[in-house]
């Protein structure tokens, strides 16, 4: 059965909504995060064959992960830098270990930056790499069909997408820009 994971938005916690199986969900379980909780995204991040839930936390500057228990339930795990305006968040093998990497948009400096993850539940920090101006939304992809996860970010500043084609190794290609319409949104 599938399940939701929301972001609180301005709240310091996220929403998770376990599913029925037939289309309806179970009543929201809070789980306390960082501050200003705005993204969330999902991976198996120590291994263990449940999944996880990583947060973007805006307000306090970090990324907040939830380890998953396999029965809706979630402990909490230390908390990781992120860098100024978390604003999205994205997960995939970016460095090709095996192990769920974390890729985030940050505002205040135009860079997508990537956590690598340890296999563990935890992570050490990767690079940076500059992007269009207010990056406010991110996806993983193998873009180009070359066997290598890549990263895309929804410019809003600069009304472009940026592509940042990966080398399978956490490094990634300068940033192609492509032009879309005025105010892209997520």
């Amino acid at each position: 059965m599938l399940d939701l994971a929301v972001a609180g938005g301005w709240a310091d916690s996220v929403s998770v909504l376990l599913g029925a199986g037939d289309g309806t969900f179970r009543a929201a379980v809070n789980f306390p995060v960082g501050s200003g909780a705005l993204a969330v995204a999902v991976g198996d991040f120590n291994g263990d064959g449940a999944q996880d839930v990583v947060v973007a936390d805006y307000g306090s500057n970090d990324v907040s992960v939830l380890l998953g228990t396999g029965d809706g339930a979630f402990r909490t795990a230390p908390t990781f830098d992120a860098g100024s305006q978390l604003l999205a968040i994205a997960v995939g093998d970016l460095d090709g270990d095996g192990a769920p990497d974390v890729a985030m948009a940050l505002k205040g400096s135009d860079v997508v930056s990537v956590l690598l993850g340890n296999g563990d539940g935890t992570f050490h920090t990767g690079l940076s790499f500059f992007v269009g101006v207010f990056p406010i939304s991110l996806a993983v992809g193998d873009f180009n069909g070359d066997g290598k996860l890549d990263l895309a970010a929804v410019d809003a500043g600069s009304n472009t997408v940026s592509v940042l084609l990966g080398n399978g190794d956490d490094t990634f290609q300068p940033a192609l820009t492509f032009t879309v319409g005025t105010d892209p949104d997520p």
